[in-house]
């Protein structure tokens, strides 16, 4: 493929992050999405404080649309956007039918807004984003591309992971997968990642569930391991 271009490595890691963003947090969401439903109506709040979003919504009818639609940079709306940003500049790299599954999953999650049954309406879109990921998988395969692809999607995995207190055991193989990727690549790029802040992940992690107490100094190594591509 060829020497990759600080932009297009930066492309990849938000293309890796974004995507996994607008799955993970849909996911996590349909918990308190179920809780408000049926026991109590603020427990969105809960929710957003795991996210450090400010409750600016006043009640849950406001932060649903909000969330799911707004034009707030934390909106499922706007993961959509700007993976598709992404994804658009790396065309030719990820292939057309990346892009056809990724637009498939946005057209589907929008023509939903009025929906009262959301876990029902958005379970297609969750089947997209997962044959888009598929597509990039074989599109990629293997190499430079693929593991900085890889690697955004596992940094925002466990960051939300983190957020909502998550299985340890999930958390530790999504890092046991993160620290394989990272070892493959640093023996020709030695500054791919921060290894100060990937050590003091390995000491967090260490210790099970220690993240809960250090959770912030858990989440800024976490977000300084690529420093250059997140840039």
């Amino acid at each position: 493929m060829g020497i990759i271009s600080l932009k297009d490595s930066s492309c990849l890691y938000w293309l890796g992050r974004y995507a996994e963003r607008a799955y993970t947090t849909l996911d996590s969401f349909f918990d308190y999405y179920d809780s408000t439903l049926d026991k109590d109506k603020n427990s969105y709040r809960d929710f957003l404080k795991r996210l450090d979003i400010d409750d600016t919504f006043g009640d849950y009818k406001n932060f649903l649309q909000a969330f799911l639609y707004g034009k707030e940079t934390f909106s499922i709306s706007s993961m959509f956007r700007f993976t598709y940003d992404n994804a658009l500049v790396l065309k030719s790299m990820i292939g057309s039918e990346s892009l056809a599954y990724l637009e498939l999953a946005s057209n589907v999650f929008h023509s939903h807004k009025e929906t009262k049954n959301l876990r029902l309406a958005f379970m297609p879109v969750m089947d997209y984003l997962l044959a888009y990921w598929g597509c990039i998988d074989d599109h990629l395969a293997f190499g430079e591309a693929a593991t900085i692809t890889k690697c955004g999607k596992i940094v925002e995995r466990l960051d939300l992971y983190f957020r909502f207190d998550y299985d340890s055991n999930l958390i530790n193989r999504e890092f046991d997968k993160l620290c394989h990727l990272v070892a493959r690549v640093s023996r020709s790029n030695k500054g791919f990642c921060n290894t100060t802040q990937l050590a003091q992940l390995v000491d967090v992690l260490a210790i099970e569930n220690s993240y809960k107490d250090r959770l912030d100094e858990t989440l800024t190594s976490l977000n300084k391991l690529f420093e250059e591509l997140a840039s």
